[in-house]
């Protein structure tokens, strides 16, 4: 458990993290009146931040104990948990299985803008989205997107807050024909980029072949307003962990630095040539990869 009283240096795991020391236990600020992070977290706003970059000695010089100062970021930092509860999210977030039962609207939201071509291809818009999410999930536990192989993590309220989608060497190839019966099953027009989103992406993805014990991470998603949380790393980590795989592989875009970023934390490494990106092939793809010591 952490000690509310102290701090530490930002972007450190207060586990294993460097103390503040002692006579340092104020609220802390730096020179423009922020907060720091008294926590460590995996998504793309703070990797932005570079907060690796600070060290020990460059914080202590400096950091200010200005009262006004941390009465203002106090402030602020209230009016930001009124809207996104981080508290919340940082320390009340469960990972399990998504269900059947679950609200398949907020999945909707946590997955539509995981990519900027798949999922909008796919169910074309945000409000078929919410429709159309429910669909592409099976009971098959070997298909891509079916219940087993897909966590969600919920807030205290039950809200499902993000999501991450992955598959192993036995997943069952993908089914156009069957997706296609769903989504007009439900009476909306079928997205105007159906094929392409579903021969171009997911059976593509389908067909790649994984070794043995590999687990591959497809797609990982946290709705906007929950995001910098570091409830996408959490996910991840969820499925690295799980005792039956002993590699993890997934695939980056150049156009996403921020994932990229923290993919590198969680030790994954470049494996092989990048590859053109679909489907205009106008950036590239790398192909990266865990391995467990």
């Amino acid at each position: 458990m952490r000690n509310p009283e102290k701090q530490y240096i930002p972007g450190s795991d207060p586990e294993w993290g460097q103390e503040l020391p002692e006579n340092m236990s104020n609220s802390l600020v730096n020179k423009n009146g922020r907060n720091w992070d008294n926590g460590y977290n995996f998504d793309e706003k703070d990797d932005e931040r570079n907060l690796e970059e600070t060290t020990f000695d460059s914080l202590i010089t400096e950091v200010q104990f200005d009262p006004e100062a941390a009465k203002r970021a106090r402030e602020e930092k209230t009016r930001s948990l009124e809207t996104s509860k981080e508290h919340e999210y940082k320390l009340g977030v469960e990972i399990s299985k998504l269900s059947p039962d679950d609200n398949f609207e907020q999945v909707a939201e946590a997955l539509y803008l995981v990519d900027q071509y798949i999922f909008p291809d796919l169910f074309q818009d945000k409000e078929k989205a919410k429709v159309l999410a429910k669909e592409i999930f099976s009971d098959d536990p070997n298909a891509l997107f079916s219940y087993d192989k897909t966590l969600v993590a919920k807030d205290e309220d039950n809200n499902i807050v993000g999501v991450v989608v992955f598959r192993d060497s036995n997943c069952t190839p993908w089914d156009t024909e069957a997706v296609r019966k769903k989504f007009e099953a439900t009476g909306l027009e079928l997205p105007e980029k159906f094929d392409r989103a579903n021969e171009g992406y997911m059976k593509k993805i389908t067909d790649a072949e994984l070794p043995e014990g590999a687990v591959e991470i497809e797609f990982v998603g946290v709705r906007e307003e929950y995001r910098s949380n570091g409830i996408g790393g959490r996910l991840m980590k969820a499925v690295m962990d799980r005792p039956e795989y002993t590699e993890a592989h997934l695939d980056v875009l150049d156009s996403h630095p921020g994932a990229r970023k923290l993919y590198d934390k969680l030790g994954f490494q470049p494996s092989g040539d990048k590859f053109p990106n679909y489907p205009d092939g106008s950036e590239g793809v790398q192909h990266m990869v865990r391995k467990k010591e």
